[in-house]
């Protein structure tokens, strides 16, 4: 049965686009344990295998508002489809590549599908589950953050046992999973929105959500390139160093999932939307803090862990619910795909930009409080903001247009 304008549809039917994301996010980060052993096989630098994992989010940038396009003209199931068709198609690229070359572009080219994937959840929530926008974005974003952390946390034990075509061979298998149950899962998706005007999707208040999108997830990138660098700093041994590094990386990327799947519906649950970006802002706020200065001026590791999981549980909630707000601006599903996917491609223009340069005043002692002072304040600025953002859609009679704002 189609669903309808008005009709909640069956949490059952996320299942199969939830793995999706799950399994896009688990190859993502599935390189990045094993970025040494890459270097190795293909004769490269650092700097051309993280080219590789960094892809993902310069194709988020590229291609994310056509990917919202294709949503929003072509349906949902359109932007699925071609997803996991493209996943598939390039991480079997990814496994059969002879040289760096071609590992280079089928990586890029299975990364396509992230955006692809990602850029429905506003018209999903908004069509499917109208009244319940957070939990389900929430829980979307959480679920591709839980595969990133699968990734980096499995990544090294699956490559001791089968080695790297293995653990490349492995990817494409769940992605076939995951491309199977889309092509059975979603055929009920709704399309009554076809092809509705994209006209009116942008609206000035949204800007305020962009920068909370591109403040936080700009960070949690940089923290965890940067880990390993600083904990040098403070004479720690190099192996204990990248192992630690590791570790705070992957803390943090399991932080964001919990964060994002527990704390947005907890608050929808409870009709506390304002509340919740506030509140949520306040402990990013103060997590990050935590994190930043224990990473500059201390070697407990304990504290410092703390601080990454704990930004990642509470700085990718607020992300999440400053993505949801953006659908508060728009009128209909086909415009709130599109608005999430502007969100998310300012925040990863912000992943793109930010670490680059201010990464680089955490590499001395000379530079390093400078760096933690302009993380406090890009930080401050984000929890200003949030008690500006839009928490509701404006009430409308039944059959009226939805009043502007």
């Amino acid at each position: 049965m189609k669903a309808k304008e008005g009709v909640e549809g069956k949490w059952s039917e996320l299942f199969p686009y939830w793995f999706l994301l799950l399994i896009i996010g688990f190859s993502w980060f599935i390189l990045a344990p094993l970025v040494p052993e890459l270097m190795k096989l293909f004769s490269v630098g650092l700097g051309s295998i993280l080219l590789i994992v960094s892809s993902y989010g310069y194709t988020m940038v590229i291609l994310g508002l056509l990917a919202g396009w294709i949503s929003a003209k072509f349906t949902v199931k359109a932007a699925l489809y071609s997803a996991a068709i493209i996943t598939v198609l390039g991480l079997i690229g990814r496994a059969l590549a002879p040289n760096y070359l071609t590992f280079l572009i089928m990586g890029v080219f299975a990364a396509i599908g992230y955006p692809l994937a990602m850029a429905p959840v506003g018209s999903i929530s908004e069509s499917m589950f109208k009244h319940r926008a957070h939990t389900v974005i929430g829980i979307s974003v959480g679920v591709l953050f839980l595969g990133m952390a699968f990734g980096a946390f499995l990544g090294p034990g699956i490559y001791s046992a089968v080695g790297i075509s293995g653990t490349m061979w492995f990817t494409v298998l769940l992605a076939l999973i995951a491309a199977i149950w889309i092509g059975f899962g979603i055929r009920n998706y709704p399309t009554y929105y076809k092809g509705k005007s994209l006209k009116g999707s942008f609206k000035l208040g949204m800007i305020k959500n962009w920068y909370i999108g591109l403040a936080i997830a700009s960070m949690s990138v940089m923290f965890g390139g940067i880990a390993s660098t600083v904990l040098l700093l403070h004479n720690i041994p190099v192996g204990s160093a990248l192992a630690y590094g590791g570790l705070l990386g992957g803390l943090a990327f399991l932080g964001s999932a919990f964060g994002a799947i527990i704390l947005p519906p907890l608050f929808e649950k409870y009709n506390l939307f304002r509340a919740g970006i506030i509140t949520t802002a306040v402990l990013a706020f103060i997590s990050i803090a935590v994190m930043a200065l224990g990473l500059a001026y201390t070697t407990d590791i304990l504290l410092i862990a703390a601080g990454f999981f704990l930004f990642g549980f509470f700085g990718n909630a607020f992300w999440s619910m400053a993505l949801t707000s953006t659908t508060n601006y728009v009128s209909d599903p086909a415009q709130a795909g599109f608005a999430t996917s502007m969100y998310s491609v300012l925040s990863n223009l912000g992943v793109a930009i930010i670490p680059v340069y201010l990464g680089t005043e955490f590499g001395s002692m000379a530079t390093i409080g400078t760096g933690v002072a302009v993380v406090l304040v890009i930080e401050i600025i984000a929890v200003i903001l949030a008690p500006l953002l839009k928490a509701k859609k404006a009430e409308v009679a039944e059959g009226k247009p939805r009043r502007k704002r």
